[in-house]
């Protein structure tokens, strides 16, 4: 074949210009439905699995019998399983990163970050929700004040959290799982070895500094969040 009918094969079938604003034009005119972030929340939160959210609410259940029954050890039952409710919060909102599901997420249409963001909100206003009921119920059970219920619930809570979100964001496998579960379980008897060995410390006197490490703790849950938030979109720019 000779240049010259190459020349003019390449002159016959050549690709037109990119036209860009042809191109914008185009796109623009796609139907975009619009989506208000209430909404958003609400299609995010029928993602979660319907066992998790079972078994949190499970948790009032011991809190309501020792309120029915007066039972003055309420509180100290109820403790034990704050921290699994924890677990149960961070193993959902980080599961798509345990279980390899990152690239798969993201290629729905709505960042990765906004959907981890989305169910954070949704199980801390859940757990939020579930710790005050439950720490009302234990205020009856135990004849101790709300916020002094409120407070020794909320601490085993966070730390189970913050020590879970660090696992969950350093060690992004299935075993990271089973790493979490042992915290819950370390943070439940450990909790329940301090009522007993120091009851002390959660005699009146005591309550500024539980409400110093509950801050603290709380502020040290928000920053691991931030860090799992941002790994999301980390992960966004490796694959």
């Amino acid at each position: 074949m000779n240049s010259q009918l190459k020349k003019r094969i390449r002159q016959a079938f050549a690709a037109p210009e990119p036209d860009r604003q042809a191109k914008a034009g185009f796109l623009n005119r796609l139907p975009q439905p619009r989506i208000s972030m209430p909404e958003f929340i609400l299609t995010q939160a029928a993602y979660l699995r319907k066992f998790t959210i079972i078994l949190s609410v499970l948790l009032l259940f011991p809190a309501l019998m020792g309120a029915c029954f007066a039972d003055p050890n309420t509180l100290w039952a109820v403790s034990a399983f704050v921290p699994f409710l924890g677990l149960l919060a961070v193993a959902e909102s980080t599961r798509s990163a345990m279980y390899g599901m990152e690239e798969f997420e993201m290629s729905a249409r709505f960042s990765l970050k906004s959907i981890v963001l989305a169910r954070m909100s949704v199980l801390g206003l859940l757990d939020g929700a579930l710790l005050g009921g439950a720490a009302l119920l234990c205020g009856i059970g135990s004849n101790i004040a709300f916020l002094q219920t409120g407070v020794y619930l909320l601490v085993p809570y966070l730390i189970t959290v913050n020590i879970s979100l660090w696992i969950a964001r350093h060690f992004r496998s299935r075993g990271a799982v089973y790493a979490c579960m042992s915290v819950a379980v370390l943070v439940s008897a450990a909790n329940e070895m301090l009522h007993m060995a120091v009851d002390f410390v959660y005699q009146p006197a005591y309550i500024g500094w539980w409400f110093i490490l509950a801050a603290l703790s709380a502020g040290m849950m928000v920053n691991e969040a931030y860090h799992t938030i941002k790994r999301t979109e980390e992960a966004a720019w490796s694959w």
